[in-house]
């Protein structure tokens, strides 16, 4: 019986990753038709394209963690503080690194230097990873072991 319960946790598990991936590629579209407008090709809207990138990874992912965690797995602790800000410290990182080489590039529309290795060749990659990082970020509070005399850990017998 416990092998069965550990597939059916790993089950759920990975449903609330897959879903996780979908909210924020649902929150990202949702956001692309709202700002449909900006010309990517111009620093300012480049970095608001990031910036959109980052929302909607933060809110898809803490979204459906959140509906998760007081649906599904509820003995699990909550911690929405702490989960919030690992997911957007994860999603950050990667698009940091994205943000410094599209700022060593001159920005340009297509088939300019730019357009040619940072739209095509890292965003895809770093945004990919920052989606990753993002979840990654997300589950680490609630995996952290609490040790007798940290924070919030009630000593008394």
């Amino acid at each position: 019986m416990g092998v069965l319960k550990f597939f059916l946790h790993l089950l759920g598990w990975m449903l609330t990753v897959v879903f996780q991936f979908v909210g924020s590629y649902l929150i990202i579209f949702v956001l692309s038709i709202i700002f449909a407008g900006i010309d990517i090709s111009s620093r300012g809207g480049w970095l608001l394209l990031l910036l959109i990138i980052w929302l909607g990874y933060v809110i898809g992912v803490n979204l459906v963690g959140t509906i998760a965690l007081r649906w599904v797995w509820q003995g699990v602790p909550f911690l929405p503080l702490q989960r919030l800000a690992s997911t957007m410290v994860g999603a950050l990182l990667p698009l940091v690194i994205l943000l410094l080489i599209g700022l060593s590039v001159p920005a340009g529309g297509e088939g300019s230097p730019f357009y040619d290795l940072v739209t095509n060749n890292w965003q895809p990659i770093l945004a990919q990873a920052a989606l990753f990082a993002a979840i990654v970020g997300y589950f680490v509070p609630g995996m952290l072991k609490r040790y007798p005399g940290s924070p919030g850990v009630d000593n008394t017998v």
